[in-house]
């Protein structure tokens, strides 16, 4: 069995994943999220620092951190739950449906701050192969990333 923690994504101490500096969304269809992940390896980013996660491994992991939260991760956990403004929860919901979970490292340092040119670049990137739920975890906020604005013909 795998285990819920991956470099990539540590844990917070109340137990969540989070992403963090990464841009993240959702591929409905298996073969163009792996199209993704190819195209942005092609396009320079290093393996390390680009992860598609396939809708069953992604509740894979959620449910491997869910199961390991002792008393009080839980109790903070429903908490924050009712209170979570990074809508992570749809990720969760969208693996279910057998849609795919990409994420893409914006920035190389975890302390360094993202340029809003990287995140959009990567967001762009994205939207060639129908992403949704485009979210960029920052270091202190999530913040969701809407479509680029397309001409009306």
């Amino acid at each position: 069995m795998a285990q819920a923690y991956h470099p990539q994504f540590p844990h917070t101490p109340i137990g969540s994943l989070y992403p963090t500096n990464y841009v993240v969304c959702v591929i409905d269809n298996l073969q163009e999220a792996q199209q993704a992940a190819q195209a942005f390896n092609a396009a320079g980013y290093d393996a390390s620092t680009t992860r598609l996660m396939e809708s069953q491994e992604a509740l894979t992991k959620i449910q491997e951190l869910e199961s390991r939260k002792n008393r009080f991760q839980r109790f903070f956990s429903s908490f924050q739950a009712i209170t979570d403004e990074t809508g992570a929860d749809v990720y969760r919901s969208e693996a279910r449906q057998g849609h795919h979970i990409l994420f893409v490292r914006a920035c190389a340092s975890a302390i360094r701050t993202c340029s809003l040119d990287e995140i959009q670049q990567i967001s762009k990137l994205m939207e060639q192969f129908h992403a949704h739920a485009i979210k960029f975890f920052g270091f202190w906020a999530v913040e969701d990333l809407p479509p680029e604005s397309k001409p009306q013909h």
